[in-house]
């Protein structure tokens, strides 16, 4: 497996105690700099601010002004961890003007580099596979940032399509989403790993040959598209597990903890300013 790459794709952090009065000002800032404009929603986190530098660099600001008499809120940011950098200088005065910050989601990505007819992927607490466009979902559109959600698809195919840049080798990309329970704070997240193995499986089909051949049908007719898991028997569906047994398994639990620190200490230290490794309660 270590020619399998783990990064955070995404990642959304929430800002806790911030004063309107210091808000209202600072998305004015925003909005000049850049010469956008703030979108306002009638629910939730009201007010929003879409940066985006390039097409690859962004950052979605938004802030849960409530009703009532209370002078201070929620401000939540979104964007990839590589992107911080570029923030910076308008991230610091969120950390100081905050009670204290908190990890909210983030997407998980397994580049995996073979084919998507070579890497068969299941739901292991039931989610329907829908495929759309070549893309593998497994949750409803709805459960899109809801912890497990996953999407798989061809990552060499995306980059060529909208930025006309082949990678020159193929390339599997698999999205989970990781959303705990209860928010954890920012400085304590590097003791909190996901664990995803429970979710999904991974294998990567390295001999098919050795597969009996209707078992082999079942998975031609997976991969390529043509039919999904939910088509299959429950007989079917376990003799083809069995079968699976010999192909390459993808631990993606030994995968991000393996790379967990490298991915989020970083961040932590941007956006916080500190990284607490003591032991997680």
């Amino acid at each position: 497996m270590s020619n399998i790459t783990v990064s955070i794709d995404r990642i959304v952090i929430e800002y806790k105690d911030v004063y309107w009065n210091f808000f209202n000002p600072f998305k004015r800032r925003l909005c000049d700099y850049y010469g956008i404009k703030e979108y306002i929603k009638p629910w939730g986190f009201k007010y929003h601010l879409h940066i985006k530098e390039s097409a690859d660099t962004y950052l979605h600001i938004s802030y849960q002004q409530s009703e009532g008499r209370s002078l201070k809120h929620t401000l939540r940011i979104e964007t990839n961890p590589l992107h911080l950098n570029r923030f910076s200088n308008w991230l610091l005065p969120l950390q100081n003007n905050s009670s204290s910050i908190w990890f909210v989601r983030s997407d998980i990505a397994f580049d995996i580099p073979f084919p998507m007819t070579n890497v068969f992927t299941t739901s292991l607490t039931g989610r329907r596979m829908n495929l759309y466009e070549g893309t593998r979902y497994y949750g409803k559109k709805s459960q899109r940032q809801q912890h497990g959600y996953c999407r798989v698809y061809d990552k060499r195919a995306e980059r060529l399509q909208k930025k006309g840049i082949d990678i020159g080798h193929e390339l599997t990309r698999m999205e989970i989403v990781y959303c705990p329970e209860e928010k954890i704070i920012l400085p304590n997240l590097i003791q909190h790993p996901p664990e995803f193995d429970g979710l999904y499986s991974c294998k990567i089909l390295t001999d098919t040959e050795s597969i009996k051949p209707i078992r082999r049908a079942m998975l031609l007719a997976v991969q390529h598209q043509l039919m999904t898991l939910q088509d299959f028997s429950g007989y079917h569906k376990r003799e083809l597990k069995k079968a699976l047994d010999s192909q390459q398994h993808v631990n993606l639990n030994l995968l991000v903890q393996q790379n967990w620190d490298d991915m989020v200490t970083v961040p932590c230290a941007i956006l916080c300013g500190t990284v607490n490794r003591g032991r997680a309660s």
